[in-house]
């Protein structure tokens, strides 16, 4: 998805799960709490994994995980790339 975008023009990156920063573009004062924000923003249920907290998806368990993406690409145009890479 960010690859594709970042074609079209527009800034867009994905974050470490780890370390909240982002992975393609320098950093900047603060971090993005994966699980946090993934357990706000979409109701995922983490559990504690001893020393991390780990997000398990709602019909896919711990099988994948959701990373977070962002964008300055207008809403249409993420639709849209998103339709052309699932008829892929």
């Amino acid at each position: 998805l960010v690859a594709r975008l970042r074609k079209r023009g527009h800034w867009a990156d994905v974050t470490d799960p780890m370390s909240g920063m982002a992975l393609f573009t320098s950093s900047g004062p603060s971090i993005y709490p994966d699980v946090e924000g993934a357990e706000i923003l979409l109701r995922y249920a983490p559990f504690n994994l001893g020393s991390c907290f780990v997000l398990s998806h709602p019909q896919w368990g711990t099988h994948v995980y959701p990373a977070t993406a962002f964008t300055l690409a207008p809403a249409s145009t993420v639709a849209q790339v998103l339709d052309e890479m699932l008829h892929m």
